[in-house]
């Protein structure tokens, strides 16, 4: 049973009065700057190799692995993973290439790891035992490690792929999917709570005649590996299948009822999560995590934090019945905001969050600066909005919608953010619903823009007019709105 919706703690008055004294203040007008239009289908990862090279690699959800090099998108892709790809779904869907990481020592010489990359995608249901089986099984999420053909090549060999993990997934949404090396060299791995809704369905403890352990759901459940933060070595081998290893400061490890590979749990949806490890930054880790109807949320990860899904959303409470046996405090998020038809006192801004990053290139006014979007106000059309988190002291974030020249929501599904090598941003973005699916020209409507600021003073609508002219988001000349 849903619990009516209530405040728990002063975080949701801080969160709506950040934006009521016009939080946007505090950032400057924000320019996107396209690298990339109609070359894409579906962007959903963009991150760099931190090799040197200041290569851009931007995962396509359909399959591919596509390289900016020297600012010019290449021909070919690092690799097509399009084959092992469960079929899409018609009109909408989460699942396919969701995730990239690059080893900490890729690119250098003579050290492991230094060819190796790893991803996360969805597999159709395979005949052999995965690793966390549920019932019912839509597809299965797989964490595969490849190698380049030679070093610092653009190539990777297809046939070297070492399955690290796998597990099943009981619907066709809330993969999460997101993969970051983080300050320890560690691989992070974040996963949704298995799909449907509630977390209270078939397939999800509880939901169904086939798991009967009780109402937690799968991300209050320690003995699954779904609705968590997984935190492995893939160079080890001391893990259950002898193809990973488990860090000897996980939080549960030892543990009799919890899976060592947990770091965190409680998350719904994580849809994109990042370290800040740019030049000068403080290696926290943001989540990102999607609501059920009402509530969007922003993290700080901590080692064994529990993130309340599915017994509260954001900082309100959702079902109390789905961890009796809970002992330890929840962990609230730093910021939250609500759905466009939420009645909850919190400002009205999108439907799902799109995970960031935190700016660490050479713009003063971003620097340190939480840049993150919200995917769109509703599925008929794109509709996604760029929003921005400021520290204002140790612990304390204000949260902004960000003034964008042209225009913001910015008439496009919000999909990842990225950091190049020298901590410039980029958001990628697309036009249309379904993964594959083209713009009415008949051309991919995938788009990655670099995030810069409007220099000060400027007048916006001649700078907007000046780039527009000089062919800068050609496929939208919206009205300037400031």
């Amino acid at each position: 049973m849903r619990i009516a919706l209530r405040p728990v703690l002063m975080a949701t008055m801080f969160i709506y009065s950040s934006l009521a004294r016009n939080a946007a203040a505090d950032f400057p007008a924000i320019l996107l700057e396209p690298l990339s239009q109609q070359e894409l289908i579906s962007p959903v990862g963009i991150t760099n190799a931190g090799d040197g090279s200041n290569r851009l690699f931007v995962v396509e959800q359909r399959g591919a692995i596509r390289i900016f090099e020297n600012g010019s998108l290449l021909p070919d892709p690092l690799i097509d993973l399009s084959s092992q790809l469960v079929p899409e779904r018609p009109g909408f869907d989460e699942r396919g290439l969701l995730g990239l990481a690059f080893h900490p020592n890729f690119g250098e010489a003579n050290v492991p790891g230094n060819d190796k990359f790893y991803v996360y995608y969805s597999a159709p249901q395979p005949n052999g035992d995965p690793d966390d089986p549920v019932n019912p099984v839509n597809h299965q999420s797989v964490v595969a490690e490849y190698s380049l053909t030679a070093l610092g090549a653009n190539t990777a060999d297809p046939t070297s792929e070492r399955i690290l993990m796998t597990f099943d997934q009981p619907q066709f949404n809330h993969d999460g999917g997101n993969l970051a090396f983080g300050p320890d060299n560690y691989l992070y791995i974040t996963t949704g709570d298995g799909g449907g809704g509630g977390d209270n369905e078939p397939g999800h403890t509880g939901g169904g005649a086939d798991d009967p352990l009780g109402g937690l759901g799968n991300s209050q459940d320690l003995t699954k590996l779904l609705g968590k933060v997984l935190r492995i070595d893939p160079m080890g081998s001391n893990g259950p299948n002898g193809q990973y290893g488990i860090p000897t400061d996980n939080p549960f490890l030892g543990h009799a009822t919890a899976r060592d590979e947990i770091y965190a749990y409680g998350l719904r949806n994580p849809w994109r999560a990042s370290f800040d490890d740019g030049p000068g930054g403080t290696n926290r880790m943001f989540i990102a995590d999607v609501g059920q109807g009402d509530v969007e949320e922003v993290n700080l990860l901590e080692a064994g934090a529990n993130y309340g899904w599915r017994v509260k959303e954001g900082t309100f409470d959702f079902d109390a019945t789905a961890s009796p046996d809970l002992t330890s405090p929840l962990t609230d998020p730093i910021a939250q905001y609500a759905h466009p038809n939420s009645e909850n006192g919190l400002p009205n801004i999108g439907l799902s969050i799109t995970g960031g990053v935190v700016y660490r290139g050479d713009d003063p006014q971003l620097q340190g600066k939480y840049l993150f979007g919200d995917w769109s106000t509703g599925f008929a059309a794109p509709d996604g909005t760029l929003l921005g988190l400021e520290e204002t002291e140790p612990g304390v974030f204000d949260l902004a919608v960000l003034d964008v020249v042209g225009g913001n929501p910015i008439g496009e599904y919000v999909l990842a953010f990225g950091l190049d090598e020298n901590g410039e941003a980029y958001v990628a973005t697309k036009g249309t619903l379904a993964p594959s699916a083209l713009g009415a020209d008949g051309l991919p409507t995938g788009a990655i823009y670099r995030i810069r600021s409007v220099p000060e003073p400027s007048s916006f609508a001649m700078i907007f007019a000046s780039l527009t002219w000089a062919g800068l988001r050609l496929r939208r000349r919206l009205p300037f709105r400031g």
